[in-house]
């Protein structure tokens, strides 16, 4: 690889961390790139050169921030868990980094979710890879009988989304970022998915 587009992705690395760290620790509207930059220790105007805006340093962070835990987790799941065992896995290495900076996932839902820039919340799931892993797992749930096959792949994923949501939003409005407490929520929810609406129909025998 060039030095220098070795140099320029380290730079880049250094530039992600202290973002997240900044976020973290003084939310959006405080974390100002000049801190960012001294955190770092690069100049403020290398931020720039890297990312146009704060904002697209916020969806770069948390992007790659959460690529970390779907890489991990799928680096470390076994096939013959059932598609719940599965989603949760991914999931709580999510939950764990949640947990460690609490101030980050408000950033998150303040700049990202209800972001006024079209797409963002789309950009940094399909980047971060969890679009496609989610779908792979519904898919590979259809074909072995877990999941009902009728129902459309992309209703199930948003639904799954919608529930990471709500369990997140839940914790953060009670200050609640264990990561068993926040696994625990998603599970109930995602097992009373599975049993009451996504359940594949036995196939009855024949007489």
């Amino acid at each position: 690889m060039n030095l220098r587009i070795k140099q320029r992705g380290e730079t880049r690395q250094k530039i992600l961390e202290a973002a997240r760290s900044c976020f973290n620790q003084f939310g959006f509207e405080k974390a100002s790139t000049r801190a960012i930059a001294a955190q770092a220790g690069v100049a403020e105007g290398t931020i720039f050169s890297h990312f146009p805006s704060k904002e697209e340093l916020v969806v770069a962070s948390l992007g790659e921030h959460l690529a970390e835990a779907i890489e991990r987790g799928l680096h470390t799941m076994e096939p013959d868990w059932c598609f719940v065992d599965k989603l949760m896995h991914i999931a709580s290495y999510r939950f764990a980094q949640i947990a460690f900076q609490p101030g980050l996932w408000q950033v998150i839902l303040q700049q990202v979710v209800f972001t006024p820039r079209k797409g963002a919340v789309q950009d940094m799931m399909q980047g971060s890879g969890l679009l496609c892993a989610v779908t792979a797992l519904i898919e590979d749930a259809q074909l072995d009988g877990e999941l009902n096959p009728d129902i459309p792949v992309n209703v199930i994923r948003k639904t799954i989304m919608a529930l990471f949501l709500f369990t997140i939003h839940q914790h953060i409005s009670l200050q609640s970022f264990d990561c068993e407490d926040m696994c625990a929520t998603l599970r109930e929810l995602l097992e009373a998915q599975v049993a009451g609406l996504w359940i594949c129909e036995p196939v009855l025998a024949a007489e």
